[in-house]
């Protein structure tokens, strides 16, 4: 009996010694957002849906949703996001709209009045696009969050990860173009500054660009405009006036008979006192 119990007792602690460590692997999966290896590994999962289930989706996607169902849907569960100290997500879900300064630049190059809202067609449906994508993201977060307080079996996480993961890449998607929408508009020759200075862009906030990335791009646009100022200020290339040679050039030889006429120098020899040019004096007198 003594035996019998310390095995049970042994098997006991050591099933509470693996819940405990699959439920510290389960939270820990997803506070490393960047270790991707169990989907990686993970094999393909076949399933199938049932008829009944399959009809009411497409019933929900030809027809669609009241306005009723939707608020209820949107407001069934509210996520509090706790600040991180580097990437720091508690602004989440706040939708963000456009920067102030970057309106008034869009306005000035649109010259348009209209509102913040109503600037930009495409930012407008953008930012309607991504009201959904948060709403979607409160119930995936929930089902994450039950996964560390309750007992799941390996399949489920992957597969709350993986929902997580497609969710994080269709936002920063969205979030990317509406950016680049405006940047493009604007400034598009500082496009590159959206991969470049991605690390100073807010995850989520009140303004779409944040204060960080505003001051970043007004210091690259002043240097950019300093360099063309520079660049256009400059005078072309001078080159060194050629002065005139005060040196004499040697007369060249008559090539005509005209000219060696005028330019040859007479001698009167004085012996038969002939006179003949002086390119003939090898010429002996007879």
């Amino acid at each position: 009996m003594a035996k019998h119990r310390s095995r049970k007792s042994a098997r006991s602690s050591s099933s509470s010694d693996s819940d405990s460590s699959s439920s510290s692997g389960s939270s820990g999966s997803y506070s490393d957002s960047s270790n991707f290896s169990d989907i990686q590994k993970a094999k393909n999962k076949k399933f199938q849906l049932k008829g009944e289930k399959s009809a009411i989706l497409s019933k929900w996607i030809i027809k669609g949703l009241s306005e009723k169902d939707v608020k209820a849907a949107r407001e069934a569960f509210k996520p509090s996001l706790k600040r991180d100290k580097k990437y720091d997500g508690s602004d989440l879900f706040t939708n963000p709209k456009l920067d102030e300064s970057l309106y008034s630049a869009l306005k000035k190059a649109r010259n348009s009045a209209a509102s913040v809202v109503n600037i930009d067609p495409q930012e407008k449906i953008y930012r309607k696009q991504t009201d959904l994508v948060l709403d979607l993201a409160k119930h995936i977060l929930f089902m994450a969050s039950q996964a560390k307080n309750k007992k799941k079996c390996r399949s489920d996480r992957i597969t709350l990860k993986s929902a997580l993961m497609l969710w994080s890449h269709l936002f920063r998607n969205i979030t990317q173009a509406r950016r680049f929408n405006i940047l493009s508009q604007v400034h598009s020759d500082h496009t590159v500054l959206l991969s470049r200075a991605a690390e100073k862009l807010p995850i989520g906030s009140e303004d779409l660009f944040g204060d960080k990335f505003i001051r970043e791009l007004l210091s690259q646009v002043k240097v950019a405009s300093r360099v063309s100022t520079s660049v256009y200020a400059t005078p072309a290339s001078t080159s060194t006036p050629i002065k005139p040679s005060t040196s004499r050039t040697p007369a060249s030889t008559p090539s005509t008979p005209l000219q060696a006429r005028h330019t040859a120098t007479i001698i009167v020899l004085p012996q038969t006192h002939q006179w003949m040019p002086s390119s003939s004096l090898c010429v002996q007198p007879k």
